[in-house]
């Protein structure tokens, strides 16, 4: 099977002409739109975009910088500042540029640049086939804005008419003011909802285009943005759209959603293919008893895995250390979520069992802020993502998917929706759909109180979509990242064997205590916009 291969720099050999891609993500201007199909290999060059915005590719996981992941390692390069960020008080400043997404302008002015020149210079190509390129494109502009809304708030909308709206001419475009917080919002919701009927044709691609933007993709982004937005009518609306289509459906198998790229869960997702395009999550992030030196950078925390609930007799009930026979077993009998998710001791992986006790092949180590040695520093490793049976992960790499978008995160978010509309037999029924699926666990019992279904719904979000970068930024639009970050600490679970006696003791995992100040709710605009752009203003209390 074919998938898109979001490349930066490769040459394309077509028809026995080698095509150079730029730095632009472009061909030359006479070749790009030559034909369908040298348009197309232009327009596949812009899904860099996504890509580059993959976690399992840029090896910055955002749940580091909430309470359900923690890196071991805090100054190794640039991708190493979760530590930073959370236990040295005020690290984020306008000029250091941690957790900016202002940089994704340089990439929307690629996309601008395509959007201004598509119409005049596609007279003698399909108009079927240039409007779906253009839909994939303005999605593709959406989705950088939408990070960048999340992060910053306001934004300057900066699109394709130079001179006048600010995406092409720098030196023309350069002071602007932002939008609010709300017409930015606006902007990206309006231009999804006008995307959407651009792709009627590309319900679903064929299987040589596995990865493309289709409507399904528009829709579940729409709830994502609505929902941020607080625009709870357009969520249900969006995800109603999505069901309409019929194409969609959650998986028995929890896991399979994870190593299946045709899973029907699945709606947008970002695929590599080895030996040629691939990522090095495998490499950072595996059990460290793997390989010597690899592995280790980050490792779930017990916040995170306390919540599995875990099964007695045929009912599955919250897990507590303080019950003996928990405690006795910790990790049989947990939900299927939680093996699909986490590598603990004793878990069977990679021809192996995994030993985090004290002094085991992947032991446990106490955190030390000053280590730049990969470890086991909560008792457990993320499972998910990772390529069992890649034994050549360290120079070949690996190939694993990343997923952006799937129905049980559109389920969650129409949940969340109707249940701030009032409706809460509604909101219980689309959560339990993702929480009973399969048949293992039972619903949560439907009831009117919102706080009693939020912290139900706060818990089957942080456990349906670990890793897949959710919960730092649901904490921050829920303005519970207050409460949950600041002044606390992470914890795990530090086992020691005695012959064939294992005790396992609960044990905190940072050296100090995090931050996490109310201005942390937006990450200021970076130093050099507000010095070179007179009309941009800082947000307060930047």
């Amino acid at each position: 099977m074919k998938k898109i291969l979001y490349a930066f720099l490769v040459s394309l050999c077509i028809s026995s002409c080698n095509l150079e891609v730029d730095p632009l993500d472009q061909y030359s201007d006479a070749v790009a739109w030559q034909n369908e199909e040298y348009l197309d290999l232009y327009v596949k060059g812009l899904y860099a975009a996504l890509r580059d915005n993959a976690e399992i590719y840029t090896d910055m996981f955002s749940d580091g910088y909430s309470d359900i992941l923690k890196y071991s390692i805090s100054n190794l390069n640039s991708s190493t500042n979760q530590n930073k960020i959370l236990q040295q008080e005020n690290f984020i400043t306008p000029a250091n540029g941690a957790l900016s997404t202002w940089g994704n302008y340089e990439r929307i002015k690629r996309l601008n640049e395509f959007l201004y020149d598509v119409d005049s210079k596609t007279a003698h190509l399909d108009p079927e086939f240039v409007k779906v390129r253009k839909a994939e494109v303005r999605f593709l502009r959406a989705f950088l804005y939408y990070k960048m809304i999340r992060n910053h708030g306001g934004v300057i909308a900066r699109l394709h008419n130079s001179g006048v709206d600010g995406g092409l001419d720098n030196e023309k475009d350069v002071s602007k003011a932002r939008l609010t917080e709300a017409d930015s919002w606006n902007f990206v919701i309006s231009e999804l909802e006008a995307i959407a009927p651009e792709l009627t044709a590309k319900i679903q691609w064929d299987s040589k285009n596995t990865g493309r933007i289709t409507q399904g993709a528009v829709y579940a982004l729409l709830t994502r943005c609505a929902l941020y937005a607080k625009q709870y009518d357009k969520v249900i609306a969006a995800g109603n759209a999505l069901e309409a289509l019929k194409v969609y459906e959650l998986s028995a198998d929890y896991n399979s959603v994870f190593k299946n790229i045709t899973n029907k869960e699945l709606i947008l997702t970002v695929a590599f293919d080895a030996p040629s395009y691939v990522h090095f999550h495998d490499r950072k992030f595996r059990p460290t008893g793997d390989m010597a030196d690899r592995g280790g950078w980050a490792c779930p925390t017990e916040e995170l895995v306390g919540k599995y609930q875990i099964k007695e007799g045929d009912t599955y009930v919250d897990f507590n250390w303080n019950n003996p026979a928990h405690k006795a077993d910790p990790y049989t009998n947990r939900e299927p979520r939680f093996y699909a998710s986490v590598l603990y001791n004793g878990a069977h992986w990679n021809n192996r069992t995994i030993e985090t006790f004290v002094g085991g092949k992947d032991g446990y180590v106490d955190f030390d802020f000053s280590s730049n040695k990969p470890a086991c520093v909560t008792g457990y490793f993320m499972k998910k993502f990772l390529q069992e049976g890649n034994t050549n992960f360290d120079q070949a790499g690996s190939d694993a998917y990343w997923i952006e978008l799937r129905y049980a995160e559109v389920l969650l978010n129409m949940s969340e929706a109707y249940a701030q509309s009032g409706n809460m037999p509604k909101a219980y029924e689309y959560m339990n759909k993702v929480r009973t699926r399969g048949g293992a666990l039972s619903p949560r019992n439907s009831g009117t109180n919102l706080d009693v279904y939020l912290t139900y719904l706060m818990d089957e979000r942080m456990l349906e979509l670990a890793f897949e970068g959710h919960r730092y930024w649901d904490l921050r639009r829920w303005r519970k990242a207050e409460e949950v970050i600041d002044g606390q600490r992470a914890h795990g679970i530090k086992i020691v064997r005695n012959g064939t006696i294992l005790t396992y003791t609960k044990v905190v995992c940072d050296d100090s205590n995090r931050h996490f100040p109310e201005k942390y709710y937006y990450i200021p605009v970076p130093s050099s916009e507000i010095n070179n752009n007179s009309a941009c203003e800082q947000t307060i209390p930047w």
